[in-house]
């Protein structure tokens, strides 16, 4: 039986279309995913919609939709953009599904059977807007009052029936957990936090609400409607059912590091106390403005991920997102530097390259491809450090560092042409040998990297494999070849000229 590999995004608030920061998320969760499904392993990767949310029914009010028709239109919506940028999830889940219904029930009747949910009356501060309840130390002063930091919105004053969640019987267990998994929060410095966080003592929470009616209702008290985090956070156990429960538990959260306490703090303690096992680990992402300003409808800077790729290319924006700023960094997308790193890395450092070397070769009029060549030893070094950093960084989640070395390795590659200079050497039969081993070098190496890149740039890698006359590559790295790929001896039979891989850009 094949090794699975489970990574989730979050699951997105329904209110709007997801735009250029939410694609940051889910372009992660697609390279992981596609990096383990050419490795070997089934894939689960979840993705979807959060749908029992206040937020929802006062955006179809808004509208003058009923909020099922408006949860219609928004789902369709998210999916569009998913599949406009080719994510290749395998379960898009939406909170509204009788499945997912069926299965919060059952877990509210187990954690309240099991004495963790009790009733109680909540007096506070909500915002709407985080779907979350506010003590005055998270609140920020402005125009006199008392406000949101991330919506600028005095929150409500609740005062109301609820029944609660007995988070601070859990806090014990959940730093035992911490100490046990050492990386169960990514990066160092957020899990640090996490921690902290825990220590100054656990507060038990409400997950219910009295006045809202829409969402899922308790099974104990049909009056009272589940609180929307707690629904929600079922829903990766959800979509490991009904055959797909050896997914469970999932190998790996991305979420943004503004929900990183519902994940890291409340989930296990929900987890726990249903009776099922903690996820292994949580990558949280940072924040990003655009252009240096902050995301805004009223600045007109929100970037539809789809458009812009229309525009440019996925290409583009998959490189920029994952090679400028470390995932768990807060970091910028400046629109013009994102043309000129690709222009550079991929139009010129890659593309030319590949132009070069394939070009180079077609004039040799080789008929069986390379025969009695050696790879040269020195660019062999190179390529096999470049390969051990490439493994591990991969394995961490690293994706800035997977790419930057193999862009350093490229840079090797492309200086070892130009000193080299195999367009002279073909020129003399007494060099000629000298001239094929560089060539094969070249080629050989570009191969490697092709197969490194595909979980990033599927379609031109694919299109790199056929430049260098290599066949069937993209259907067997889908079934999971990429070590026999990577082990496979290949001669280059090159046969046609090269297309440009990479189209340049205007700024």
């Amino acid at each position: 039986m094949k090794k699975t590999f489970f990574v989730t995004t979050p699951i997105y608030y329904t209110n709007g279309v997801p735009h250029i920061g939410h694609s940051y998320s889910s372009i992660i969760a697609d390279v992981l995913s596609t990096y383990k499904k050419i490795s070997g392993f089934d894939i689960k990767f979840g993705t979807g919609v959060d749908e029992n949310s206040q937020k929802a029914v006062l955006k179809a009010e808004e509208e003058g939709l009923k909020v099922e028709d408006y949860l219609d239109i928004m789902a369709a919506k998210h999916k569009a953009v998913w599949d406009g940028l080719k994510i290749n999830y395998t379960d898009f889940i939406r909170t509204t599904e009788e499945r997912h219904h069926k299965l919060v029930r059952e877990v509210l009747q187990k954690s309240f059977d099991a004495g963790d949910i009790y009733e109680g009356v909540y007096e506070g501060l909500y915002c709407v807007g985080c779907e979350a309840f506010k003590k005055d130390d998270d609140l920020i002063e402005k125009d006199g009052k008392k406000v949101c930091a991330d919506h600028l919105k005095e929150p409500e004053k609740l005062k109301e029936k609820n029944y609660f969640f007995r988070l601070s019987k859990y806090q014990d267990k959940i730093l035992e957990f911490y100490e046990k998994n050492p990386d169960f929060v990514t990066p160092k410095d957020r899990f640090n936090e996490v921690i902290a966080f825990v220590k100054r003592g656990l507060e038990d929470f409400s997950i219910s609400r009295e006045t809202n009616k829409f969402g899922i209702k308790l099974p104990f008290d049909e009056a009272q409607v589940t609180y929307v985090w707690y629904d929600a956070l079922f829903n990766y156990v959800t979509i490991c059912q009904n055959g797909d429960e050896r997914f469970w538990p999932a190998d790996l959260h991305v979420v943004g590091k503004d929900i990183i306490r519902f994940h890291a703090i409340y989930w296990p303690a929900m987890l726990m106390s249903a009776g099922y096992e903690l996820p292994k680990q949580i990558l949280t992402t940072g924040f990003f403005t655009v252009d240096g300003q902050k995301i805004s409808k009223s600045l007109g800077n929100v970037i539809d991920p789809v458009e812009f790729s229309e525009k440019y290319s996925k290409d583009l924006l998959v490189l920029y997102l994952l090679s400028s700023f470390n995932i768990g960094q807060d970091g910028d997308f400046d629109q013009t530097q994102a043309i000129l790193t690709y222009n550079a890395k991929l139009a010129n450092n890659l593309g030319n390259l590949l132009n070069r070397a394939s070009v180079l070769t077609l004039k040799l009029e080789l008929e069986n491809g390379f025969e009695n060549v050696e790879f040269d030893k020195n660019i062999f070094e190179l390529l096999k450090n470049y390969e051990n950093v490439y493994k591990n960084s991969f394995e961490k989640y690293e994706l800035k560092a997977v790419l930057d070395s193999t862009f350093k390795f490229l840079d090797d590659l492309n200086l070892f042409v130009t000193e080299k200079e195999p367009w002279k050497l073909m020129k003399n039969d007494e060099t000629l040998s000298e001239a094929k081993n560089i060539l094969f070098t070249i080629c050989e190496s570009l191969r490697q990297v092709g197969l490194n890149l595909f979980p990033f740039f599927p379609e031109k890698m694919t299109k790199l494999f056929e430049t260098l006359g290599l066949k069937n590559y993209f259907e067997d790295l889908q079934n999971g070849k990429l070590e026999e790929l990577k082990n496979r001896k290949e001669n280059f039979k090159i046969t046609e000229k090269p297309e440009i891989l990479f189209e340049k850009f205007e700024v």
